[in-house]
């Protein structure tokens, strides 16, 4: 059986575990059934993550199995972005007219004749949903205090990349900029990162979090486009050439980027590639040696990398991509300073990852140059997502990680103008 044939008969599989959990269109959050014996917590998150990584895989299959359909639409050229919260892609790559895409725009990736088309569709709506609900919320809860929209903007081959903008009211100061990469294989900028926003704006910084090609919330096409360590690191640098024509108070001069686990790997990948672009990059528990990655995680989470067409199948049958596209391959390229933030009871970057970005950084001789920071924890609770608890080692993480950032970037205190003092015309207008 040759490799599509497998990946083939691997979808299908999948597709039928998980078929059930899609059509409801439920967050992947199930429990044991009643009559059956309790099992442990670690159990129980060893099962959760391999359901996750199954419909992940079956999801990302189903969606690449129009792949005629979805690569002979060419990505839409971008008119002039517009810096609101309507300016999201449609599925074809397109400035949309509406706040999210519809479920029959999602629906009509996979094929009406696949057996599980209704299933997606369902699944993909229900990101959309989500989505639209976590612009809310971040309009909600951080809109009063500062300016807070949903731009877009043209990424690699012109495909439109929506992302938050987030800065101080008072626009008349030039403010240092950081792009803030969120992680997951599929994932999105979601709630858990608000905190850090509401403290980085009242810190002085414009914020934006790119939602690259890959990240749910935007369709089944938009999903099915996911370039791991490649195109999607030039969609997140293209965030630079977008406040450069439209956000004139964002200091270039002091831009920086950060991020966490895959928002860490996009991080090194845009110094390594653009190392005059930035001041200084945080990656907090990254992804960093995609070989041993894959030695250490099951096969329905390799899939998600083997049905992507740069990787061209799994490591075994062709690994240089893997290697290529890892971060420890290219620490002689950093010109960058660096901080890196790491926990030894990581279950998802596990240690040995960061250990070989280590060793390959130390090799270049990066960490006496001053451009390799290295920490890592012992246990902290939370593991791979200590950083963003509200722990002693959280906050410690925290804490380094806004000193590092001022060192670099050096931001102005404070966010200006309280929306009461703001002059009514600036109020809701674009940036």
């Amino acid at each position: 059986m040759n490799y599509g044939s497998r990946l083939s008969a691997l979808g299908s599989r999948l597709l039928r575990e998980g078929q059930a959990n899609v059509r409801h269109a439920e967050p992947l959050l199930t429990t044991a059934p009643a009559e059956r014996q309790e099992p442990s917590a670690e159990s129980r998150r060893s099962e959760h993550g391999r359901t996750v990584l199954r419909l992940a895989a079956a999801v990302l299959l189903a969606a690449c199995s129009s792949s005629a359909r979805v690569r002979d639409d060419e990505p839409k050229p971008l008119a002039e972005p517009v810096a609101s919260r309507a300016a999201v892609p449609n599925a074809d790559g397109g400035p949309s007219a509406d706040t999210a895409l519809s479920a029959d725009t999602v629906s009509s990736v996979v094929p009406d004749s696949h057996p599980d088309s209704a299933a997606i569709a369902a699944y993909f709506a229900h990101q959309i949903d989500q989505k639209r609900r976590t612009d809310d919320i971040f309009m909600a809860l951080l809109g009063p205090g500062m300016i807070v929209r949903k731009i877009a903007y043209a990424g690699a081959d012109d495909l439109t990349i929506p992302a938050y903008l987030f800065a101080p009211l008072d626009t008349t100061v030039r403010r240092p900029t950081i792009l803030f990469v969120h992680g997951g294989v599929h994932a999105d900028f979601g709630l858990g990162h608000l905190a850090q926003v509401h403290a980085l704006v009242g810190q002085g910084y414009v914020i934006v979090a790119p939602e690259y090609r890959g990240s749910t919330g935007y369709g089944a096409r938009f999903y099915a486009m996911i370039d791991y360590g490649g195109k999607e690191i030039d969609d997140v640098v293209a965030a630079r050439d977008y406040l450069r024509r439209h956000v004139r108070y964002a200091d270039l001069g002091r831009l920086g980027i950060m991020g966490y686990s895959h928002g860490g790997f996009i991080a090194l990948h845009a110094v390594y590639r653009h190392p005059k672009l930035f001041r200084a990059a945080v990656a907090h528990v990254p992804v960093a040696d995609l070989p041993a990655r894959m030695r250490t995680h099951p096969p329905e989470y390799e899939a998600l990398f083997a049905a992507q067409p740069a990787f061209g199948g799994a490591l075994v049958e062709n690994p240089r991509p893997y290697v290529e596209r890892s971060p420890s391959a290219h620490a002689r390229k950093l010109r960058t300073p660096v901080l890196v933030h790491t926990a030894d009871n990581d279950d998802d970057v596990f240690i040995i990852e960061n250990h070989i970005l280590r060793d390959s950084m130390i090799a270049a001789g990066n960490d006496t140059a001053g451009l390799y920071t290295y920490r890592e924890w012992h246990a902290p609770p939370g593991g791979h997502s200590f950083g963003l608890l509200d722990t002693p080692q959280g906050q410690e993480s925290w804490s380094e990680t806004v000193a590092f950032l001022a060192k670099h970037l050096r931001p102005s205190r404070g966010i200006g103008r309280t929306r009461e003092t703001q002059p009514a015309a600036a109020v809701g207008s674009p940036p």
